[in-house]
């Protein structure tokens, strides 16, 4: 699509035309890494072999729960790169900064005050890409990158026909041919999310082979991805299984319980579905335009919920957002301890203890 952030940006780095400060933002991991890869490739060409040669000295990467201050990002920053017209230095989850504690003087509030000064007077021959999905769209670094188009915001596609477009488009740039109806399908399945999207389209891709992807492609990517993933998550809760929910929840966080960017996918797909299962109590399985197959599933689990108890689901993923987004220090440090709650809550599976609201 023309209009596409993501495609808008990686066209914009391949011809070079570099910013020197990025804040990548949202609840759209997969659009954030498409932009970091593209950076990467551009400023350390995988095919270059003094690029490559030269990639210690040229390309540095931080982790905000790593660091104490934002000294060694700026020094960073500011150092003269090797052989090259421009080092790249990455700081994921930078509100991170001095939560862990530690030396004197460091603080989260004077680790952002660091940066807001240097992005004020960046080095022009370093570019800083500073990302994380549980960055505040409303914090003072955002604000201060707003002012030099340096903030970009990735969000899920807000309708149907713009997601179905979007895989269309996405096939089209990998030179497969996608049916529409199967596209429409995919985007029943899982949703309007960018991340989903293109793993499903992935699936859907492999089992068609060197084929055109039809329907039956897409009934069977969805059949797969149901054991381990997304899917199953989200249909087990719909079930009230909160043992198999914690255990497909527990293989997405493998890569550690500080996975911002796994929480907020996980949490938009909850919303969706339990928001499905509400349309499908209320309005019955004519107000959903879902196929056959997933609309089965989907009527099966509102028989399970009432509607007093779909909507404190609602109401209680309303918060989480909110709390995984900083307004709980705990959430926001341990993502996957608020989700473990919500499901267990969700699925009624704390005697003796009401679902919160």
């Amino acid at each position: 699509m023309s209009d596409d952030p993501v495609q808008a940006l990686e066209r914009a780095i391949a011809a070079g035309r570099f910013a020197p400060i990025y804040v990548l933002f949202g609840d759209e991991p997969a659009a954030i890494r498409a932009i970091v890869t593209a950076l990467r490739r551009a400023l350390i060409p995988p095919d270059d072999a003094t690029a490559q040669a030269m990639a210690a000295f040229n390309h540095e990467r931080f982790d905000g729960a790593d660091l104490r201050t934002a000294t060694p990002v700026i020094s960073a920053c500011q150092q003269v790169p090797m052989l090259a017209a421009r080092r790249l230095v990455e700081l994921a989850n930078p509100d991170d900064i001095g939560k862990g504690g530690g030396e004197e003087g460091g603080s989260p509030t004077a680790a952002i005050d660091a940066l807001i000064h240097y992005i004020g007077a960046p080095s022009p021959t370093t570019v800083l890409v500073i990302h994380g999905s549980g960055i505040d769209g409303r914090s003072r670094l955002v604000n201060a990158c707003k002012k030099g188009g340096h903030a970009h915001k990735f969000e899920a596609l807000k309708r149907d026909d713009e997601a179905v477009a979007f895989v269309l488009a996405e096939a089209s740039a990998r030179r497969r041919k996608l049916a529409r109806d199967a596209a429409t399908m995919l985007v029943a399945a899982v949703g309007t999310g960018r991340s989903e999207l293109l793993a499903a389209l992935e699936q859907a891709m492999l089992h068609a082979g060197d084929g055109a992807i039809g329907l039956a492609d897409v009934e069977v990517m969805v059949a797969r991805t149901r054991e381990g993933n997304i899917f199953h998550l989200t249909d087990a809760v719909g079930r009230g299984d909160a043992t198999a929910a914690l255990a497909v929840l527990a293989q997405m966080f493998s890569a550690g319980e500080k996975d911002t960017g796994a929480a907020m996918q996980v949490l938009a797909m909850l919303t969706r579905q339990i928001r499905l299962i509400f349309t499908a109590k209320v309005g019955g399985p004519e107000a959903i335009k879902l196929p056959p197959f997933l609309l089965r599933g989907l009527e099966s689990q509102a028989r399970g919920f009432n509607e007093a108890r779909l909507r404190t689901a609602y109401a209680s993923l309303v918060r989480l957002d909110r709390d995984l987004k900083g307004g709980s220090h705990v959430a926001y440090a341990s993502p996957m301890l608020a989700l473990q709650r919500w499901i267990l809550d969700t699925c009624r599976a704390l005697p003796g203890v009401d679902a919160r609201t």
